[in-house]
């Protein structure tokens, strides 16, 4: 069995849409993914070797049951997080998270560059009536108002429910990897 970390609710649909999206195109077979995904609510919990969660899941990788993990999760701000924001402080903060959970198993991860809502906006497909969304955007100047990217992402998402993210954009092309080298011969 495998194991996916995620820091919350909104990563883990995410991540459940991306591998249905493998699912359709015959990359990897359907499953309850849900059951696969162990949500850590928050960052600073994921990073956390002493939650519990990490104290049952090295219980199933002793007996056997877990025998690959991936962790997934933003890397933040440095100026909002000094300790374990930005890209090099987030991997020094996970590389000490797998240093003290020793444990004997195949381990990746995969951190998004700044935030997940940053990351999908890039990836919103481009055609001529996201033009509208875009001077919405522009026009309310939500930037100004709250400076991360997750009202903007979920302002698109409460428009666009049935369009939502091009799985084709290079972005994905790193995370769709990992997650089939992950999932693969999982029934």
């Amino acid at each position: 069995m495998v194991r996916v970390f995620v820091e919350g609710s909104d990563d883990e649909n995410f991540i459940i849409k991306l591998l249905q999206d493998l699912v359709r195109n015959n990359q990897i077979k359907k499953i309850n993914f849900k059951n696969y995904i162990n949500i850590m609510n928050g960052k600073s919990k994921l990073l956390d070797y002493n939650h519990e969660k990490y104290k049952q899941v090295a219980e199933e990788i002793k007996i056997g049951e877990i025998e690959k993990v991936l962790f997934i999760f933003d890397c933040d701000f440095e100026k909002d997080d000094k300790k374990c924001g930005g890209m090099e402080n987030s991997k020094n903060c996970f590389d000490n998270l797998i240093g003290n959970l020793a444990w004997k198993i195949e381990t990746d991860v995969y951190i998004f560059d700044k935030n997940l809502d940053y990351f999908l906006l890039e990836t919103i497909n481009k055609n001529d009536c996201y033009e509208d969304f875009n001077d919405l955007v522009d026009c309310i100047d939500i930037e100004k108002l709250k400076p991360n990217r997750k009202p903007i992402a979920n302002l698109y998402r409460d428009l666009y429910p049935a369009s939502q993210f091009n799985f084709k954009h290079t972005n994905f092309n790193t995370l769709k990897q990992k997650l089939k080298n992950l999932f693969e011969g999982i029934n």
